[in-house]
């Protein structure tokens, strides 16, 4: 059962605190951030109420409610009869189970993952051991006779019974093969080069279904008569039932021919007589840009005379004569394409139509030689006029034979189907005698073999086969189910090794740290552990190695609840801030156990993740989801907002500023942005103190991160301060980074700020970065919009 919402009256911290609203609700992974002392710790702790059933013992008069998903509730009324499996690493987590930390001698007391040794489950697995008996093997002269006797007589009667189930099988199919592979196959009376087992099978199936009776003598020798009988092997293609183009060829012709051309300056004796200007105009083309004398007269060719005859020879002739050209060309080549339009004749018919094919043959090669004709009447024409290109000539009209060639093309066209047709009907009616000679064959095989007995033989083989396998596979399941509650049963007993060997998995697989481990001692008291780097006892641990390995053992603890596979998807997980500010080197480590352990198995019901470590919430944001973000997935805020006396948390929607962006940089930005912004700064330093306190701090970490991508060199990020004001570093700025963000003046810690002066700071700074680099302060009021 999930958890939606919580109200917390009074608990800690959290004062009269209300749900944020009815329609934002905990998801499967919920990201909560929060600076130290905000209240995430307070949190974790009603959690773990919920884990351990009973109240915190630190809190008076506690008084919070889950709402689930049901809409039923868990307050500090029903807390102990709760059923929800939570499952909460926190500070009190870490001083109930590790209290090494706290040991001078760097002991640890004995841990495990599963519970203390029970006589009872003993019990129950040494009655499940005898229930299964003994496993028989050879060397086993008189074994328990157990479930496991049981399967391996089960296992014999079914080895046997399939073994000849297998025999008969064998040979049957060895039978159907032959006569398949070696009879009917390669018999050229049947034509089925790919007939195999699966065809037989098949006839058979064909045979039965139509009771199929043994031919006679007479009736197969009928049938083969037919099959014998020659048949063409190609269909006669069709003629295009289309008529022919030479009315078009016709006036396209006539149009050329009939064309008006006139020379730009016409030389008229060349007008006059066609056969000199031919003459004329394939002399030029001898001579032009070759010879400045003419060949046969032996004048000279002047520019002049160039001039009259381009005059005359203009450009629009010369096009007519490509045309001409082009079209005879054009025409020749349709003209021979008759010869070969026709690609049949009266042999490729069957005998009782060839007559008719060889008169309609006659009567084509008539009207082709007529066609023929007539394209060579307009090659005639256009050859005309291309001798004498300047005078146009008028078309004589010609008969069209294009109506009888499509006549006769319909007529061939019905010869070609009924020929076509007979085909197709030979082809069918051998195919049917072909078909039933084999089917002939294959009834006889039947007989000749008693197949029915056979197949009858094989069925009761194979039906008593199936039952001992049904009766061998609920053996084998009655005896894994025991084995598996033999299995979940051992893991509730005793196992004081597993805790610490987990841990060093742990420590080694994710975090590299071999030289890092926990070692067990038993000194005749009780098994113990000492942690030791590097085979030497360590001592003093820091601050990061502690919060390391209490993490790894908090993982340890669970590890059984989330490869549960029954229960796995119910369990709630609460990990509040598993990284210490002192100590961040781990930060990717935890994240990946996280990851790999938890998000990516997907074995858990929901997910809580707390942390005061920006770096780490960067890192966290990127687990794995159970399903589409925006339905799995929340990020939250805890803040503590002080108003006179009293200090109150709260659980807010993280601002987008946060949730987008990861980086320190913005998230600094966002803090002195609020209050440039702020109205009434007076009253943001009384509801707000927290985040007022740090504004000296928080102005120094960002002009860090500012300075250092601006300036990125070998200096002091600080030291480049003077670039930013122009030379001149306002004393107040000065006055904040050196003094009012660090202790150096011990009277810092408790004397209060100064209003104005902090308003003033954080105004030098947003407002120089404005002027000197507004498309970065653009940038940065966008990232936290």
């Amino acid at each position: 059962m999930k958890i939606k919402k919580i109200d917390i009256n009074n608990f800690g911290s959290y004062k009269q605190y209300r749900w944020i609203n009815n329609e934002t609700e905990f998801k499967d992974i919920n990201i909560i951030y929060g600076r130290n002392y905000s209240g995430k710790t307070t949190l974790s702790r009603i959690f773990k109420c919920i884990e351990n059933k009973n109240i915190h013992q630190d809190y008076e008069n506690p008084d919070f409610c889950f709402i689930l998903e049901d809409n039923s509730i868990i307050n500090t009324t029903n807390i102990e009869t709760n059923n929800i499996k939570v499952y909460v690493y926190n500070t009190d987590f870490v001083n109930e189970n590790l209290n090494w930390l706290h040991n001078q001698d760097g002991t640890i007391e004995p841990f495990t993952v599963l519970g203390e040794t029970n006589i009872e489950i003993e019990e129950k697995i040494s009655n499940i051991v005898d229930k299964l008996g003994d496993r028989v093997e050879e060397d086993i002269e008189e074994p328990n006779k157990g479930l496991f006797f049981e399967l391996f007589e089960f296992e014999n009667d079914f080895e046997q019974s399939k073994k000849e189930y297998d025999n008969l099988s064998t040979t049957l199919n060895k039978k159907l093969r032959d006569k398949a592979n070696k009879e009917i196959k390669h018999n050229t009376l049947y034509k089925n080069p790919n007939y195999r087992i699966n065809n037989i099978e098949d006839d058979i199936k064909e045979v039965k279904r139509h009771n199929f009776k043994i031919m006679t003598n007479e009736e197969v020798d009928k049938y083969k008569k037919l099959v014998e009988e020659n048949i063409k092997e190609n269909d006669v293609d069709k003629l295009p039932n289309k008529k022919p183009n030479f009315e078009n060829l016709y006036n396209e012709v006539k149009e050329i021919v009939t064309k008006e051309i006139k020379p730009s300056v016409p030389i008229q004796d060349l007008l006059n007589d066609s056969i000199l200007q031919e003459w004329v105009r394939q002399g030029a083309s001898l001579h032009k840009n070759k010879k400045d004398i003419c060949s046969f007269c032996g004048s000279i060719i002047d520019d002049n005379l160039w001039k009259k005859l381009d005059e005359h020879f203009s450009k629009e002739s010369e096009e007519l004569r490509v045309e001409i050209q082009k079209k005879i060309q054009d025409l020749k080549v349709k003209r021979n394409a008759l010869d070969d339009f026709i690609k049949f004749n009266e042999n490729s018919f069957y005998s009782s139509f060839q007559n008719e094919i060889k008169t309609s043959l006659e009567l084509w090669k008539n009207l082709q030689i007529k066609y023929q004709k007539n394209i060579d009447l307009l090659i005639g024409s256009l050859e005309k006029r291309l001798k004498d290109i300047f005078n146009s000539l008028q078309m004589e009209k010609i008969e069209d034979v294009s109506d009888d060639m499509v006549k006769l093309f319909n007529e061939f066209n019905i010869w070609i189907n009924r020929n076509n047709e007979k085909t197709t009907s030979l082809y069918k009616e051998q195919k049917e005698a072909r078909e039933l000679l084999r089917l002939n064959e294959v009834a006889k095989f039947i007989k000749d073999i008693d197949y029915d007995s056979k197949i009858k033989s094989i069925s009761d083989e194979k039906d008593k086969k199936e039952l001992l396998k049904e009766k061998f596979d609920k053996k084998i399941n009655e005896i894994k189910e025991l084995e598996e509650k033999i299995r979940v049963l051992q893991t509730e007993l005793e196992d004081e090794s597993r805790g610490a060997e987990l841990v060093n998995e742990y420590l080694e697989k994710y975090f590299g740290n071999n030289g890092f481990k926990l070692s067990s001692n038993d000194d005749g008291e009780g098994v113990k552990y000492k942690i030791s780097r590097d085979g030497v006892d360590a001592k003093n641990l820091s601050e990061g190695e502690c919060s390391l390995i209490s993490f790894c053992y908090f993982m340890a603890k669970i590890k059984d609840k989330l490869e549960d596979t029954v229960n796995h998807n119910e369990i709630i997980i609460y990990i509040d801030d598993p990284i210490s500010s002192l100590d961040s080197n781990h930060i990717f480590f935890i994240f990946s156990l996280i990851e790999h352990k938890i998000t990516q198995q997907k074995n858990y019901k929901q997910l809580f993740i707390s942390t005061h470590n920006l770096d780490f919430l960067k890192y966290i944001k990127r687990l794995t989801l159970p399903g589409k973000a925006k339905n799995t997935l929340r990020h939250f805020l805890i803040e503590m907002n002080q108003k006179e006396n009293e200090k109150r948390s709260f659980i807010k929607v993280m601002p987008n500023h946060l949730k987008n962006y990861v980086t320190e940089f913005n998230y600094l930005f966002n803090e002195l942005y609020e209050v440039y912004t702020k109205d009434n700064l007076e009253n943001f330093s009384t509801a707000d103190y927290n985040q007022f306190y740090n504004i000296p701090n928080n102005i120094r970490k960002f002009l860090e991160y500012y300075l250092f991508y601006k300036y990125p060199n070998k200096e002091s990020p600080l030291s480049n301060l003077d670039k930013l004001f122009g030379g001149e570093i306002p004393s107040k700025i000065n006055r904040v980074v050196n003094e009012l963000s660090h202790l150096t003046f011990i009277d810092r810690g408790w004397s209060p700020m100064d209003v104005p002066e902090i308003e003033e700071c954080v105004k030098i700074v947003i407002d120089t970065i404005k002027e000197k680099d507004e498309e970065q302060f653009n940038a940065l009021v966008e990232s936290i919009n």
